[in-house]
């Protein structure tokens, strides 16, 4: 760091940067909301799934149990044997199974209509009654564990999930319904689509991220919700290919609001609040949902290529042969032409797709459409899963801003304001992705800003959430951030403050978070008693600990940026290097450098 305190001159104040030309000063907004995203890209994610163990069966319920058999029809097994009689049935005296009936662990959108019909039909499989329990069929996958001897999910994705955690299932019986994903939007964000001229697909839903009014993604759980799967291999899928596809898909999964329900009955019930989020969701659930909110509908926005319909399969627990049976006479009785016309009715379509009379465009569906894409895979699904929760987990990262001279110069066409005033209003918007479990803290740096080193602390590493004291982290963040102040004539003691930076970040190594350094500057090393930026490389190369990663992620703005310099330094620590050529880029640097945490350190 220079010895030489800064120089008050008549000049304008621009720092010791060479001369700004104006071909770049638009581009201080850009690198500072960069900074923050960049943060947040190193981060590693947040797993939201509960922890298991546990068996995911619901409490009994009168009105969503049934146990049937004490009238009506009985249902011969498909393996030969014949259903006892209707008298046997009533009491499971006939029944092979453990405690004389049929308990059928079964989605909850789909068992109540179950339920009525088992009722009314009084429906028995392989001699024994029949008892529909609704069960969270992702907490199934999670857990290994249900108290049934049939499984109806709502998805075949998670039998393989549900058996690589310990669950025996058998080979499913054919599937009894169907019913594809669709995107859940309200009539303000359909709104929103059109006058963005946007495509009414997945693909034009995360285009509108670059417009003023954007549509956020709301994605449950991925390991809970068989929707929320569907909507990421949709959103991969509608992208592939394009040049800012990391970009979109990390909007995706970005712009979600925490902590969603996975029942999708108490998701669509957030479209009233938060009318600019596109919810994925069933089909069936759209229809169920709006037969309760005629006055404010939900529409149905397909997603198009990738997506894919829920297909809810018939699976026996376990090996007993008389399961297996089991599940073979119950997916057969649940597909006779009574029992597919009864889940028709309810918004279900036939395994098959064809829909009943509640799916009409009044109902804000399409009856004529039809999901072309299979299943996905095991793999797919794990990618799937594991993409949202790498983006999602929490964040330890030291933003490290430039205060020099330069940061005064003022930026064409912005009616005045300077480059650090866009970098404060572009970090302010930054701070709304990072969850508030994240740790952020925040340095400014000059030269010789201390006795002993060319940056000051601002605000340490801390926690985003509340601070105890009334406030929160972020709060405090943000004021810090207002209140930077461009220094007059101010140099750049770029290489002592990234050395400083990344050994604090590393002395305070969180093993559970992604741990990051972000440089923000628009110009370049000019301090004459620092060190060169060869010093600086064998230094960090000499320190760098694999057990502890710390990727330097820099942001560049104004023509007078060292790039060559910066990208040495990210391609030492395995960061990443962007050059913001326009403030406009701010909001996709930003959201590519989150989404280089699934590619790093070979994207």
């Amino acid at each position: 760091m220079t010895d030489q305190p800064p120089s008050q001159s008549d000049e304008p104040a621009r720092g010791r940067h060479r001369s700004s030309s104006t071909r770049g000063r638009t581009l201080t907004i850009v690198g500072v909301v960069v900074a923050l995203v960049a943060a947040v890209g190193v981060v590693t994610w947040l797993v939201r799934s509960s922890g298991s163990g546990t068996t995911a069966t619901a409490p009994p319920s009168d009105a969503a149990i049934v146990t049937s058999g004490s009238a009506g029809s009985t249902v011969g097994s498909t393996a030969g044997s014949t259903a006892g009689s209707t008298a046997a049935n009533a009491d499971g005296a006939g029944c092979p199974l453990s405690g004389g009936s049929l308990v059928v662990a079964t989605a909850p959108d789909i068992a109540p209509t179950l339920a009525q019909v088992v009722e009314q039909q009084g429906l028995t499989a392989a001699g024994c009654p029949i008892r529909i329990e609704p069960t969270d069929p992702g907490q199934v996958a999670v857990s290994g564990s249900v108290d049934a001897a049939v499984w109806i999910p709502d998805s075949s994705i998670w039998l393989p999930r549900a058996a690589a955690a310990g669950l025996s299932v058998a080979n499913p019986a054919p599937s009894i319904a169907s019913s594809p994903v669709v995107f859940a939007l309200s009539g303000q964000a359909l709104q929103q689509l059109a006058s963005a001229g946007a495509s009414q697909d997945v693909a034009g839903i995360l285009a509108t991220r670059k417009t003023s009014t954007p549509i956020r993604v709301g994605l449950p759980d991925p390991e809970r919700s068989a929707s929320a799967v569907a909507a990421v291999l949709a959103a991969r899928s509608a992208v592939t290919g394009a040049q800012d596809a990391r970009a979109a898909l990390t909007w995706g999964v970005r712009s979600s609001p925490e902590n969603l329900p996975t029942a999708s009955g108490e998701l669509l019930g957030r479209l009233s609040s938060d009318p600019s989020t596109a919810l994925p969701v069933t089909e069936q659930a759209l229809v169920a949902y709006d037969r309760d909110h005629a006055d404010k509908p939900a529409h149905a926005v397909y997603p198009g290529q990738g997506g894919f319909a829920v297909d809810y399969p018939v699976a026996a627990i376990g090996n007993d042969p008389a399961a297996q049976t089991a599940a073979q006479d119950l997916s057969a009785a649940l597909r006779t032409g009574e029992v597919v016309a009864a889940l028709q009715g309810a918004g279900f379509r036939a395994p098959d797709q064809t829909p009943g009379p509640a799916l009409t465009a009044a109902n804000g569906v399409d009856p004529a459409h039809r999901e072309s894409s299979g299943l996905p895979d095991a793999q797919a699904v794990d990618d799937a899963i594991r993409s949202v929760q790498v983006t999602n987990e929490a964040s330890r990262m030291l933003a490290v801003m430039d205060i020099s001279g330069s940061m005064l110069a003022q930026v064409p066409g912005a009616n005045g304001a300077t480059r650090i005033d866009l970098a404060k209003d572009a970090a302010e918007l930054g701070l709304g992705l990072y969850h508030a479990d994240s740790d952020i803290g925040l340095w400014e740096f000059s030269t010789s800003l201390t006795p002993t080193s060319d940056h000051r602390e601002l605000i340490p590493i801390s926690s985003l959430g509340p601070d105890g004291q009334g406030g929160t982290g972020a709060a405090k963040l943000s004021a810090a951030l207002d209140g930077l102040q461009a220094i007059p004539n101010g140099g750049t003691g770029l290489y002592d403050t990234v050395l400083d930076a990344v050994r604090a970040v590393r002395a305070g190594w969180d093993p559970n978070r992604v741990n990051t350094v972000l440089i923000l500057t628009d110009g370049m090393n000019d301090d004459p008693n620092g060190i060169t930026l060869d010093q600086l490389l064998s230094t960090l190369a000499a320190e760098q600990d694999p057990a502890k990663p710390i990727p330097v992620i820099s942001i560049a703005f104004g023509p007078d940026s060292d790039v060559a310099a910066l990208q040495q330094i990210s391609k030492a620590t395995d960061g990443a290097t962007y050059l913001s050529q326009d403030p406009r880029q701010i909001g996709e640097i930003f959201l590519d450098a989150v989404g280089q945490r699934l590619c790093r350190p070979s994207c």
